[in-house]
């Protein structure tokens, strides 16, 4: 009995992954905001020509400043990577949230999409380090749920959405014959 194409797609299958970047700001972006309102005020042609010359202008300063501070703020940014569920690990999850009463998207998926796509998120993402990939614990989740932005908690539940149900969709109909 020869082996069914089924059988042979899974030779060598591995869990499509996706990565996001997110910035887990803590308050430096207030302070680069703050910085750049002085910049815009110091950019102001106030000074005499002789006195410009002399030193260092304010907004020179400033500026030196903001690529300080944008340093710091590079160090606040996170790479995680996601990987496909199975399809029973994901059913599992989507069978736990109900589709949002408001949300078009949710009712036609038949579940909650944001709630499943988190809960997905927190089961096997991972950081990404220098090249090396660790592990998130729930302290870890908690910090990414309390102080990410709302855009960068989308960019998580697009790529973990994405991973397990939409890219397989878009596939199909692009493969689809009528």
């Amino acid at each position: 009995m020869s082996k069914s194409k089924i059988s042979a797609a899974r030779e060598g299958y591995t869990p499509r992954t996706a990565t996001v970047t997110i910035c887990l700001d803590t308050g430096i972006s207030a302070e680069r905001d703050a910085l750049m309102a002085q910049l815009a005020e110091a950019s102001k042609p106030k000074a005499k020509a002789n006195e410009r010359l002399a030193q260092k202008s304010p907004a020179t300063k400033l500026r030196e400043q903001i690529a300080e501070l944008e340093a710091r703020e590079r160090e606040h940014m996170h790479t995680l990577r996601f990987a496909k569920l199975s399809p029973l690990q994901w059913a599992d999850i989507t069978a736990l949230y109900p589709p949002r009463d408001a949300s078009h998207f949710d009712h036609s998926l038949g579940y909650n999409h944001h709630a499943a796509a988190v809960h997905a998120a927190k089961l096997n993402g991972v950081e990404v380090v220098d090249d090396k990939v660790v592990a998130l614990d729930d302290e870890d989740w908690a910090a990414i749920l309390e102080v990410a932005s709302g855009w960068d908690l989308e960019n998580v539940v697009t790529v973990v959405l994405d991973l397990n149900v939409l890219h397989a969709s878009r596939t199909i109909g692009r493969l689809k014959k009528d």
